[in-house]
This record gives structure tokens, sequence and C-alpha cells, in this order.
């Protein structure tokens, strides 16, 4: 819901102000840019949440029983603000050495990050939603194009379709179920990749009318991009429902009894890793394939980026008898596949 909103606020800001428009700060008599008032705007939401986490009711924990309550109590009774500080960094350094010394000696943690390893290829799509497309839609679709409202098709339909899938999908393993969805969302990128003429007819039909002026809000012809978007934004988020759930359900069906917290926490991993990737190759795509003025490849940039995503798909597939662990309560599936030795 956050990214949610934050689609339709960059449109709202942008639409408003102007691509290149400025806004008076009536107090200081300043003038800043349009994103940089995006900024301003996200700067406001962040201070309006500190209230509420002020509230958040401290020592709650969910435990098989139910919620529990355990009041905290103070570490460093004795210690001044400073010494706290430092005591909490010290303790902080050896309590994480000693869980990664713990993960360390069990093979399973190898076999997590190589999974995980594969899972950044396709979250490397949705770093792209972040750094590629907005440049892409403007320089494509021309200054004021609702990118905002085009990426917030994921948003909205994520919230219906992941409990949907899940439901229709729970007797599947987490393993299988992320082959899928990641292969839908590989899928959904060379849509991009696709020449934008052969979806005119689509744009000029009721369809592309409604998406255009119905939900996008734009007048005259619907450009043929705004179909292909839409039907990578559909797909994609198909695939999403089917993988982004079970990637941390994997994670934790998979580790030792009491060590679920820290191997469900890796499964941010693939973030991080995806930043790194669409930080080496993104700017190169945009200048190379879709640069501000002179000719643009477009759709060779969306294949390129297609081709990566397709790594971990392919991965998962056939390196699945060498990383792929047992599920707990999935042994039953496991036997019936016979495509991996039981961890």
């Amino acid at each position: 819901l956050g990214f949610m909103v934050a689609a339709f606020l960059f449109d709202w800001v942008r639409q408003g102000l102007g691509e290149h428009g400025r806004l008076t700060l009536p107090l200081i008599n300043t003038e800043i840019s349009a994103y940089r008032t995006l900024l301003l705007v996200a700067l406001g939401i962040e201070l309006a949440m500190l209230p509420v986490i002020y509230f958040v009711r401290q020592g709650a924990e969910m435990t098989d029983d139910g919620v529990k309550i355990t009041p905290e109590q103070p570490k460093y009774p004795d210690a001044n603000l400073w010494d706290s500080f430092w005591l909490t960094v010290r303790d902080s350094v050896q309590a994480t050495v000693k869980l990664f010394a713990g993960l360390l000696r069990q093979s399973g943690f190898y076999r997590l990050i190589a999974f995980l390893m594969l899972i950044a290829f396709l979250k490397l799509i949705f770093m792209q939603m972040d750094y590629v497309f907005p440049k892409f839609g403007i320089r494509e679709l021309g200054e004021g194009a609702p990118v905002g409202r085009l990426v917030a098709i994921n948003n909205i339909l994520i919230v219906f379709l992941v409990p949907l899938v899940g439901a229709l999908t729970q007797r599947f393993s987490a393993y299988r179920m992320v082959i899928v969805g990641g292969a839908l969302s590989a899928v959904s990128v060379f849509v991009m990749a696709l020449p934008a003429a052969w979806f005119q007819v689509a744009a000029d039909s009721p369809l592309g009318r409604w998406i255009g002026h119905g939900y996008l809000g734009l007048t005259g012809d619907v450009h043929p991009y705004y179909v292909m978007i839409t039907l990578f934004m559909i797909i994609l988020s198909v695939g999403e429902a089917f993988y982004s759930p079970r990637v941390y359900e994997y994670a934790a069906s998979i580790a030792p009894k009491g060590q679920e917290a820290s191997y469900a926490a890796l499964s941010y991993v693939p973030f991080l890793l995806a930043k790194l990737l669409v930080g080496t190759v993104s700017g190169t795509l945009l200048a190379k394939y879709c640069p501000e003025e002179g000719v643009r490849h477009s759709g060779t940039m969306w294949l390129i980026v297609g081709l990566i995503a397709a790594v971990a798909p392919v991965g998962l597939i056939t390196l699945r008898r060498f990383i792929r662990v047992q599920e707990a309560g999935r042994e039953d599936q496991i036997l019936a596949e016979h495509d991996v030795p039981l961890a």
C-alpha cells in the first residue's frame, strides 16, 4: 500500500508542478524543483509516522500461543547514554559473529544463500522499476507521462492476488511455486522487448482507450506502450504473487528449529544483491538504448533485462538437486517429486 501511495504521489506532484516546474516555499522564499518537492513530501510523510512509531507497544512478541507481552528491562541500568550506545554496539557485534559462526556450520545455510542469490535476479526487475522505468517512461511517452499510475497497477493487483494465489497453491511446495512465479516474472519483461507496433490495434480498441483515458487520464490517441506496460505489469504481478511470499516461507521452513528468524531475515539478501546488479547496469542501459536525445532502442534494453531475470528460474530448475532443501511439512512432496535428496 505504501508503494501504491508513493506511485500516485509521484504523478500528482509532477503533473501539478510540471516535469521541470518549481515550488516556492513561503516561509524561506526558496524555490525547489518538482523532484526536490517529491523528496520534501516524502520527508513530511516520514515525520508524520514518528508519533505512530512512538506509541508502538514494546515487548510484544507473537508466539505459538498467541501474542505475549514481555516488559523490556534496561540492559545497562547503570550506564549513561554514551556508554549504553557503545555497549549496545559491542554486544550486537558479538551476537552477530556468534550467529553467523553457527550458520556457517550448517549445510542448509549455503544452499539457502545460493537460492537467494538466484532470487536476486528476479528482484532486479523491481529495482529496474525504480531506477530505469521512470526515465524510460518519460523519454518514450513524453514529459508528464503517468509512469506512477502504471507502476501502481502492480501495487493494486498484488494486494488481491497474494491471498488468492496463496490459498490456491498452499498444498504445493514453496520451491516449486518460486519456480513458477519466477518464470512468469521473467517472461513479463519480454513483453516490453516486443515491437510497439504489434500493440497498436489493442491501443485503439475499447480496452486500450479505457486504459489510457479511463485509468491513466490521458487525452487523444493512446500510445501502444501503455498497453504493453499494462500487460507487463499484470503478468509481473501474477508471477510475484506466486513466488515472493514463498521465498520467505521457504527460508523459514528449511531453518533448524529455533533459527527460523535468522533464516527468514536472510530473505532480504536478494534486495541487496539486486541493488548491486541494477547499480552496475541501469545507467549504461539507459545511456545506450534509451538516451534522452537521439535514436532509442528500448526494446533491446528490456530484452537484456529479461535475459538477466531469466537466470533465476533457469538456475532454480537446473540446480535444484544441489540447492534445494527439505521443507518442514513437505516430506510427501519431496518424495513424490524424486528430484532432490532429503537434506
